[in-house]
C-alpha cells in the first residue's frame, strides 16, 4: 500500500497521478504499487512539484512495516537505530554555533566524529551459525543445524548436521528447504547429540547469524530442555545491521540482500550454505 499527500500542488501533476493512483480526496493519493513504479512516480512528483510539498508513506519488510519519504518540508527522515522518524530543521538563524558550545560538549562531539570514523564491526574471527526448523512456532522442531568457523576473516571449518524427526515433515517444509524424511532418518542424529556439538564448535566465540535471535530461541530452548546451559557467547545480528545502515526498499531477507550487494549462492534454506551466504553480506556490510 502506498499513501501520497501533495501540497500546492499543479493540477496536471495531479491529474498525471492518477494514472497509478485513486484519488480519494483532493492531494491524497492511494494504490498499490511495485517498488520500481513507486520509486519512478516518486521521482516524477519530485521533478514537477515545483515549490509545493509531498509526503509518500509505504508498506516495507522492516520493525515498523512501513517507511515514508518527504519533500520541500520543513521536516526530513532520519534513522534512529533501525527505527525511521522525522526530524524538524533548524533554522539557519538557529544552528547552534561552536562559540556557544561549552568546552565538554566540544570535547564530546569531537569523540562522536572520531567514533564515526572507525569501523562498527571488524570482527576477524567469529562463527556463523543458522538453523532450519519444521515451523516458526514454539513448538515446531530444529532438523537442521549449520554453522561455519570465520578465522582472519577467512572461511575456516564447517559444521553441519541433521536432525531426527520422529513425525512426517511438513510438505511446505521440505518443498522449502529440500530436506526429505528419509534423509533425518538415514543420516539425522538425537538433537541433544547435535547441540552438544554444535555447543563446542562454537566455544566462546561471537556468534553471527541473520535475525540470529530466531535460531537462538531454539537452541536455547533445546539446551534448556535437556538440561544444559544455555549459551552466553556475544551475537552479532547481520539483519539488524542491513536495516540501519542501508536503504533496501524490497526487504532485508538473505536472497533480497544478495542482490542488493551482488553476492551469488548456492542455495538457500540449507543450514550450512545460509551461512556461507550469511558471512559474505557480513562482510559487505562491515563497509558500511
Amino acid at each position: 500500500m502506498v499513501v501520497i499527500t501533495l501540497t500546492s500542488c499543479p493540477p496536471k501533476l495531479r491529474g498525471d497521478l492518477t494514472k497509478w493512483l485513486f484519488e480519494i480526496d483532493t492531494g491524497v493519493f492511494v494504490g498499490n504499487l511495485n517498488a520500481r513504479v513507486r520509486d519512478g512516480v516518486w521521482k516524477r512528483i519530485c521533478e514537477n512539484i515545483k515549490n509545493g510539498r509531498a509526503t509518500m508513506v509505504f508498506s516495507s519488510n522492516n520493525e515498523q512495516k512501513l517507511d515514508f519519504r518527504i519533500h520541500n518540508a520543513d521536516w526530513e527522515p532520519i534513522d534512529y537505530d533501525g527505527i525511521k522518524l522525522v526530524l524538524r530543521r533548524y533554522p539557519d538563524k538557529e544552528k547552534p554555533t561552536d562559540s556557544k558550545l561549552s568546552k565538554f560538549e566540544q570535547q564530546h562531539i569531537n569523540k562522536l566524529s572520531q567514533r564515526k570514523k572507525k569501523p562498527l564491526y571488524s570482527q576477524e574471527n567469529y562463527v556463523v551459525i543458522d538453523i532450519e526448523t519444521t515451523g516458526l512456532q514454539y513448538s515446531d522442531q530444529i532438523i537442521e543445524i549449520g554453522a561455519v568457523r570465520i578465522e582472519g576473516g577467512k572461511i575456516g571449518e564447517l559444521f553441519s548436521v541433521l536432525v531426527k524427526y520422529e513425525k512426517p515433515l511438513p510438505k511446505k517444509i521440505i518443498e522449502l528447504t529440500g530436506i526429505t524424511d528419509e534423509m533425518l532418518a538415514q543420516d539425522g542424529i538425537e538433537i541433544r547429540e547435535a547441540i552438544e556439538e554444535f555447543r563446542k564448535f562454537c566455544g566462546e566465540n561471537e556468534l553471527v547469524g541473520h535475525n540470529i535471535q530466531f535460531d537462538l530461541r531454539f537452541l536455547q530452548s533445546a539446551f534448556i530442555k535437556y538440561g544444559m546451559p544455555i549459551m552466553r557467547n556475544d551475537t552479532i545480528d547481520t539483519m539488524r545491521i542491513a536495516r540501519k545502515n542501508i536503504d533496501c526498499n524490497e526487504g532485508y531477507d538473505l536472497k533480497t540482500l544478495a542482490k542488493f550487494f551482488s553476492v551469488e549462492y548456492n542455495k538457500l534454506h540449507r543450514a550450512s550454505d545460509d551461512c556461507l551466504l550469511t558471512y559474505k553480506i557480513f562482510e559487505k556490510l562491515k563497509e558500511f
